[in-house]
């Protein structure tokens, strides 16, 4: 089955009608966005509002998990190339605006763990559907880093800006059904019905007006509009700050060296 919109394999974009089925695919490494899918995300999102055909959308992950975030490579090159680490912040800034401006509405079907990037991914869908062997945690203040670019829009419009602290502060796991408790998600599903539950919504969407339900969620996503006017750009400038400086260094020096080993140990 082709891919649409001459996306790399690990995005792989299927179509079933109206509805698109958005599907990370590098199962063996828990769906982590390697640089080149990172830099896809702003194609990924324009290719799909430039679909005459495309109504509704489904995000999910392939195998056991939606996404663990960003991919280790990646990770390591931030922190030698500044010139790299820039272009990534501004690529944020494109991915995060062309997320929120998609016309059409996008599910979230939260397969697994739902990390960093993974959950800004899924909090910014229109609606999020999560598996009850899902997570969803913001680990950045972890290994040195300030706040995820969407989670900074987001979460504490979702949630009481007293809860968002907390779990930003803390990267603690959030459970699935601590993320519906505290609105970072619709409901918890099963995981044998998770992606039928999202195609049953979908059809329902699928059936109303769609220019009435284009033009709504344009006016319902004004809100992150506005949010992320105040956030986005000092969010992105103090992530920058923190990607050069020399507590993130040493915390991420220290966070690869225990991944490396993992991964001896494993094979």
């Amino acid at each position: 089955m082709s891919n649409l919109y001459d996306l790399p394999d690990d995005i792989m974009v299927t179509a079933e009608g109206g509805l698109r089925i958005i599907t990370l695919n590098r199962p063996d490494d828990l769906n982590a966005s390697t640089t080149e899918m990172l830099f896809s995300y702003p194609k990924l999102f324009r290719g799909l509002a430039e679909d005459p055909d495309a109504r509704v959308a489904i995000l999910t992950g392939a195998g056991r998990a939606f996404s663990a975030g960003g991919d280790m490579n990646h990770f390591v090159k931030t922190l030698d190339d500044n010139d790299f680490a820039r272009a990534v912040q501004e690529n944020a800034r494109r991915t995060i605006h062309s997320f929120i401006d998609l016309p059409i509405p996008i599910i979230a079907a939260v397969n697994g763990p739902a990390v960093g990037w993974g959950a800004t991914l899924a909090t910014l869908c229109d609606i999020v559907l999560i598996s009850e062997n899902a997570f969803m945690a913001e680990p950045h203040i972890n290994i040195g880093l300030v706040v995820g670019d969407g989670i900074s829009v987001s979460w504490p419009l979702y949630t009481s800006l007293l809860r968002a602290k907390e779990l930003i502060f803390t990267g603690d796991r959030i459970s699935a059904q601590q993320a519906v408790e505290y609105g970072l998600a619709n409901r918890v599903v099963a995981p044998d019905k998770l992606l039928e539950e999202a195609r049953a919504l979908a059809a329902k969407l699928l059936k109303q007006p769609s220019q009435a339900l284009r033009e709504t969620k344009k006016l319902m996503n004004l809100y992150l509009h506005r949010s992320a006017a105040h956030m986005l750009d000092a969010t992105l400038g103090r992530q920058l700050a923190a990607t050069t400086s020399p507590e993130h260094h040493a915390v991420a020096s220290q966070f690869i060296e225990q991944q490396k080993r993992k991964q001896k140990e494993a094979k």
